[in-house]
């Protein structure tokens, strides 16, 4: 719009440049031809014609500075077609999930039930008993325990989570039997694959969480998960 509006001004002027040449024309040679002593007056026409001619030339370079095409210094980045390559909000960036703090003491766990057909059992579960500063449990009934004596004598052993928060696994020590299943607390606290007989060897793919009170009294938070193998 601006483009043609400049170039219909342009052509205007020169229009305009051009009749007013041809009308003075006309007026110097009547001049001429009707009295030779209008000099004066022809001199004040031809500068007339002078100052005309001088004020269309400026108005035509203002016209020129007008149509001077603009230089952009920068030219902004396109996009590829269904990219956004603007930076990231950080309202859309989801925060990784904590880090279940009985992770690595059920890795621990489970490769010491691994061993647990070689010899050394015991030395090797007082060592592991220690080291993760476990609470030694043995069922007392109706979902309660008691402190054990010694490791050996122990059912269950507790890792210590939070404030109050414990993860239980079964004492790898001792086969899960018939006895131990119904009367020893394993059904109430795990989900696992017991049919019949005797199975060997743990294997905890989730801890039993129990809240102890202030009472002393624990308490099942979430069922584990064990899975039991007879050799």
């Amino acid at each position: 719009m601006e483009e043609t509006m400049v170039s219909s001004f342009s052509g205007a002027l020169n229009f305009l440049a051009l009749g007013l040449g041809v009308v003075l024309l006309f007026a110097v040679a009547y001049l001429w031809s009707s009295n030779s002593n209008k000099t004066a007056e022809l001199e004040r026409i031809q500068s007339e014609l002078k100052r005309m001619k001088k004020t269309l030339t400026a108005l035509q370079e203002k016209v020129n500075q007008i149509r001077e095409p603009k230089v952009i210094s920068e030219v902004p980045q396109a996009e590829p077609f269904g990219l956004d390559l603007s930076e990231p909000r950080s309202s859309s960036i989801t925060p990784l999930a904590p880090q279940d703090p009985w992770l690595n003491f059920v890795d621990d766990y489970n490769k010491l039930a691994e061993v647990m057909k070689n010899p050394g059992q015991l030395m090797k579960c007082e060592k592991f008993v220690r080291e993760h500063k476990l609470r030694i449990l043995t069922y007392g009934g109706a979902m309660t325990f008691r402190t054990a004596i010694d490791v050996k004598d122990s059912s269950y052993w507790a890792f210590k989570c939070g404030l109050d928060e414990y993860a239980v696994v079964p004492n790898p020590m001792n086969p899960c039997d018939e006895e131990l299943h119904e009367h020893g607390g394993m059904k109430e606290i795990y989900a696992l694959n017991y049919q019949d007989g005797v199975y060997r060897k743990y294997f905890v793919k989730l801890p039993a969480i129990v809240n102890l009170n202030g009472d002393g009294v624990w308490q099942i938070k979430n069922p584990g998960v064990v899975n039991l193998e007879r050799k």
